[in-house]
C-alpha cells in the first residue's frame, strides 16, 4: 500500500490529507487485448435543468417548504457510465435531485428500447438540496412540489443518458483509488460518526484516455443552505468542473453515507464555500488514482433483490392517499416496494463490493457492514434505486428526533441489512 500526503488549507480546520493507494490484484492486470477486449465503458451527461419560463413554479427540495427557484447558478444533471465486463452490462446513473424514488425509477427504465440490452440499471440521486422537488414534500401548503411537466421531460433525458452511454461503450479498463478526507465533514447526531473515505472508480479507453471517473463520497450536498433560491448542483458542480477540466471525460458524483446527519465543515454558505470544498474532493480523487493500476479483466457478479417494508410514518402514510406524496403503497396499503444491489469484481469480490440502499444511511451502519466486507474497495451508493428517507438504527430509532420523522420505516435498517448480508460475499472470520 502507498501512503501519499497532501498538503491542503482552502477549507478551515483541514490542514493534510492521506491518499491511500492499494495494491492492486496482478491476476487482472492482464495486457489488454484489442483483439477480444473483455471490458467496454461509455459515458453521458446530460443537463436536466429546468425552464424556469416554461416550468414555473420550481420548488426546492430539502429545506422547508414552499421555497421558490429564482435563477440558475449551474446546471442539474443526469450522468451515466455504462460498463460491460465479459457477458454482464451494468449502468450507474447519478442525478443531481434530492432522490428519485422508486416507482419514478422503474417509469424510467421503461423508456428504454429493447436494443438498450443492460442486465442492471443503478440509479442513485446525489440529495441535491438545491434542485427540483421530486418527492412532492416541498410544496406550499398541502399541496405537492413536483412539476410534473418538468419532471416528465427530465425522465425522458435520464433515459438518454442512459442510452447514449451504452451506445458510445469502447474496450476500456478501470483505474480504482481510495483517499481519506479526513474532517472534510461533520456529523450532527449522536454518537458522532462520519466515514471519511472517498473511493474513485476511473475508467479508461486503450489509449489510455479518460472516458469517466465516478466519485464515491458522503457528505449532504446542502453548502448553500436555505437562503439560497437558484437551483445549482451545489459542491458537486465543482468536483465536475475541476476533473472534466484536470483529465477530461464525464465526471460523476455518487452519494454514499449521509444520514446522522453528515454535512460538509465549511466556514459559510456560499458559491465560494461551494468551490472550495468539491474542488477538495475533486483533487483527493484524481490524486488517488494517479498512479493505480489498470484493470483490464475481471471476473464480475451482480444480484439485485426487492424488499416490501412496511410504511410505518404516518405522515407519509397520509401525504400519499392526499396525493402529495407519489408514493404507491402495497399489500393492503400496509408496505412500500423498494430494491437493494451487489455489484461484486474479481475472485468471490477480494477487488471491489459495491452495495446500494434506498436512502440515506448512517455512517455506524455503513461502517459496521463494510467491517464484515474483504474486497480492497468496499463502497457505498446511498439513495440507490430509490430514496426512503433516513435508515435509523434500529437500536437508535426514536420518533421525536429529525431524522426519524423523514424516514418511511423504523424497520429499514433491519430489512435493507438483513438482506444485503445475505447477498454479499463476507469475510472469513474463521
Amino acid at each position: 500500500m502507498l501512503l501519499v500526503s497532501l498538503a491542503f488549507t482552502g477549507i478551515a480546520g483541514i490542514e493534510e490529507i492521506n491518499i491511500q493507494q492499494h495494491d492492486q490484484h496482478n491476476s487482472y492486470l492482464c495486457n489488454k487485448d484489442p483483439e477480444s477486449p473483455s471490458i467496454f465503458a461509455g459515458a453521458s451527461a446530460k443537463t436536466i435543468t429546468p425552464d424556469l419560463y416554461r416550468h414555473d413554479p420550481i420548488y426546492l427540495a430539502g429545506f422547508g417548504r414552499g421555497r421558490k427557484a429564482t435563477g440558475i447558478h449551474d446546471d442539474i444533471w443526469s450522468r451515466c457510465c455504462c460498463i460491460r465486463i465479459r457477458d454482464t452490462t451494468f449502468a450507474i446513473v447519478s442525478v443531481d435531485l434530492i432522490g428519485v424514488m422508486y416507482s419514478e425509477y422503474h417509469r424510467i427504465l421503461g423508456r428504454l428500447p429493447d436494443s438498450i440490452a443492460i442486465d442492471h440499471i443503478i440509479l442513485s440521486s446525489t440529495h441535491n438540496h438545491e434542485g427540483p422537488d421530486v418527492i412532492g414534500l416541498w410544496g406550499p401548503g398541502f399541496t405537492t412540489g413536483v412539476h410534473w411537466e418538468w419532471y416528465e421531460e427530465a425522465m425522458d433525458i435520464i433515459a438518454d443518458s442512459i442510452i447514449e452511454a451504452y451506445t458510445t461503450m469502447v474496450p476500456a479498463g478501470l483505474r480504482f483509488g481510495h483517499a481519506e478526507a479526513e474532517g472534510f465533514s461533520r456529523d450532527s447526531r449522536e454518537p458522532i460518526c462520519t466515514d471519511d473515505q472517498v473511493e474513485t472508480i476511473q475508467i479508461v479507453d486503450y489509449n489510455l484516455t479518460t472516458i469517466a471517473t465516478m466519485v464515491f463520497y458522503g457528505s449532504h450536498p446542502e453548502v448553500l443552505w436555505d437562503k439560497n433560491t437558484l437551483i445549482t448542483s451545489d459542491y458537486p458542480h465543482y468536483i465536475y468542473q475541476h476533473i472534466e477540466e484536470t483529465v477530461g471525460g464525464t465526471a460523476m458524483f455518487v452519494i454514499g453515507a449521509i444520514g446522522g446527519l453528515i454535512t460538509p465543515r465549511v466556514p459559510g454558505h456560499t458559491f465560494e464555500d461551494a468551490q472550495r470544498f468539491g474542488t477538495a474532493i475533486a483533487s483527493l480523487c484524481l490524486e488517488s488514482v494517479q498512479n493505480s493500476s489498470t484493470i483490464w479483466d475481471t471476473p464480475i457478479r451482480i444480484d439485485l433483490q426487492e424488499i416490501a417494508i412496511p410504511l410505518t410514518n404516518p405522515i407519509f402514510r397520509l401525504a400519499s392517499i392526499l396525493g402529495i406524496l407519489n408514493r404507491p403503497l402495497h399489500h393492503m396499503r400496509r408496505d412500500v416496494m423498494t430494491a437493494v444491489c451487489v455489484i461484486e469484481l474479481g475472485e468471490e469480490g477480494s477487488l471491489a463490493q459495491i452495495v446500494t440502499v434506498p436512502g440515506e444511511e448512517f455512517p455506524e451502519s455503513w461502517l459496521d457492514l463494510k467491517e464484515k466486507l474483504h474486497a480492497d474497495h468496499r463502497i457505498l451508493i446511498g439513495l440507490g434505486l430509490d430514496e426512503l428517507g433516513y435508515i435509523v438504527p434500529s437500536e437508535d430509532f426514536d420518533w421525536r428526533k429529525y431524522e426519524e420523522s423523514m424516514s418511511a420505516s423504523r424497520f429499514l435498517d433491519y430489512y435493507i441489512h438483513q438482506t444485503l448480508e445475505s447477498m454479499l460475499t463476507m469475510k472469513d472470520t474463521t
